[in-house]
């Protein structure tokens, strides 16, 4: 179980601020955390008020577990679902989007910069299924990252996933042996999202057919193809970090490259996770007979003026 103990920081003095929902993952992860020798820890934990009493429940869940491991405590909340609909997205988006600010929030009064998160290896799985029946690309197929960043209201965070190596039913046996509490989470056994529906269903499925080897296949293509990503957007990523992109410039491009420039610069300029339908749409932007503007999610608008591409 220590084999994620080189993804965190050497020296067991650094500030880290771990995210801790409660449910088996984080409850793991933090006492793995504990026991590798880290001290100078921040719990947080962000309310998304979606479950009512047990949202609550979760909360203080934690903020009591934090008080019993002697470790400082951050509790945040927000109206997630009037937060989805101011912004047009779904509620899993929302949450996202309010926990991460939450999440910057701590970082900043706290200053540590380094956030530990509790995704797995299934999660990992899940992650890429769900990316590639969305049409990502590689950079989705890739799943999510050991290490990553994140810059929210100016405040760079790294995100570290210490975990991914590391399947869910590992966690939870390492919870069982030490009789470690934590909290269910009623909803994730409701098939109502996409997410859910593909967790609950779909996956089972697939190991019923192929057998549980799968998903290691599935992590290991994950970390081949995150390497690949990586060298794809050294080349692609200047251009990508420019506000506005020159629609001759893109045009001159390869369609691959195109691509990739387009998905960088989606998300560089706040469109989350955009998939193959919002980069095509943006790509017909370089038509001149085609249309000047096109809906983006979040009530976002891409426009080409001028010679130019911009995100309003």
């Amino acid at each position: 179980m220590n084999l994620f103990l080189p993804i965190l920081p050497t020296g067991s003095r650094r500030k880290l601020i771990v995210a801790v929902s409660g449910g088996a993952d984080s409850v793991a992860l933090l006492h793995l955390i504990l026991e590798a020798g880290y001290r100078n820890l921040i719990v947080a934990h962000f309310n998304h008020r979606l479950r009512g009493k047990a949202s609550d429940g979760d909360a203080a869940f934690v903020e009591k577990l934090a008080a019993k491991l002697d470790l400082p405590c951050e509790i945040g909340e927000g109206d997630v679902r009037k937060l989805a609909a101011s912004r047009k997205c779904s509620l899993e988006t929302a949450a996202r989007e309010a926990r991460y600010s939450f999440l910057a929030a701590v970082a900043k009064k706290h200053r540590a910069r380094m956030v530990v998160l509790a995704h797995h290896a299934d999660d990992q799985v899940e992650t890429c299924l769900f990316n590639f029946l969305r049409g990502s690309g590689i950079a989705g197929l890739s799943g999510m990252k050991p290490r990553s960043t994140r810059t929210i209201g100016g405040i760079g965070m790294e995100l570290l996933r210490p975990l991914l190596p590391i399947p869910k039913g590992e966690l939870l046996g390492y919870l069982k042996e030490r009789k470690i509490r934590f909290r269910e989470d009623a909803t994730n056994a409701v098939a109502d999202s996409s997410r859910n529906k593909l967790r609950l269903k779909v996956l089972p499925l697939i190991e019923e057919l192929l057998g549980p080897s799968f998903k290691g296949s599935i992590v290991r293509n994950a970390s081949l193809l995150a390497d690949e990503e990586d060298l794809l957007s050294s080349l692609t990523q200047p251009i990508a970090l420019q506000e506005k992109l020159r629609v001759k410039l893109l045009r001159e491009l390869h369609p691959a490259l195109r691509r990739r420039v387009l998905h960088a610069w989606l998300k560089n300029r706040g469109i989350d996770e955009p998939g193959f339908a919002e980069v095509e749409r943006t790509a017909s932007l370089l038509d001149p007979d085609g249309p000047a503007k096109i809906n983006l999610p979040g009530n976002r608008h891409a426009r080409r003026r001028a010679g130019v591409l911009f995100i309003e």
